[in-house]
């Protein structure tokens, strides 16, 4: 008897930065703050590094030329801005076949055990694998997004609905209780980044 073989063969997870927001609040570009003694950008880079084979960085088209981000993949925005979802989009647009953990810049507290954590619960039969809060919300901007979600969040846009959030929330995706301690805690202005900088002092005192 001829067993039909499963050839599914399970997507290639690569990394994304989304470093490609106007960072307004903060006033300067946030993927070149320093918590860690270098770039923030740099030192995401080298913690994905640690779990995905390749990683990229998403950029608007005008960073591209910075040389803080000399010598990173990049990947630039090949759309029109809509928020996270125009890099994660942009990126697809490169590599549509493979699956991609996305992490925004301004995450400092976020480390490479974190994200084995993610990469440990993936599960590839849904369109994504996030971070559940304690309050419920789910977290776009450390999340696995199977390549699966693609045409679905396209098809989403057109309507006018461009929201990464909405998309996790109508699912499938598989949910993951965030880690303690708000390492998925993003800094958004000077007195966050102040405050930042004075609780990494702390834990590493």
């Amino acid at each position: 008897m001829n067993h039909q073989q499963n050839t599914y063969e399970i997507p290639t997870l690569c990394g994304l930065i989304l470093a490609g927001g106007l960072s307004r609040r903060m006033g300067v570009d946030k993927a070149l703050l320093h918590y860690h003694g270098e770039p923030q950008v740099w030192w995401l880079w080298r913690e994905l590094k640690k779990v995905c084979g390749s990683v990229y960085v998403s950029l608007r088209a005008d960073q591209a030329s910075c040389q803080s981000y000399a010598d990173l993949p990049l990947v630039t925005d090949s759309c029109t801005s809509i928020g996270p979802a125009t890099g994660l989009l942009s990126a697809w647009n490169q590599m549509s076949g493979v699956a991609w953990l996305v992490v925004a810049v301004d995450l400092p507290f976020l480390d490479g055990e974190i994200l084995k954590i993610l990469i440990e619960g993936r599960c590839t039969d849904c369109l994504a694998t996030a971070f559940e809060h304690t309050d419920g919300a789910l977290e776009p901007l450390c999340t696995i997004w199977e390549p699966s979600a693609r045409d679905i969040l396209i098809g989403r846009i057109e309507t006018g609905d461009k929201s990464l959030q909405t998309l996790l929330e109508e699912g499938p995706i598989n949910r993951l209780l965030v880690p303690s301690g708000g390492v998925i805690t993003s800094v958004n202005s000077p007195t966050d980044y102040q405050k930042a900088l004075k609780r990494l002092c702390e834990q590493s005192s």
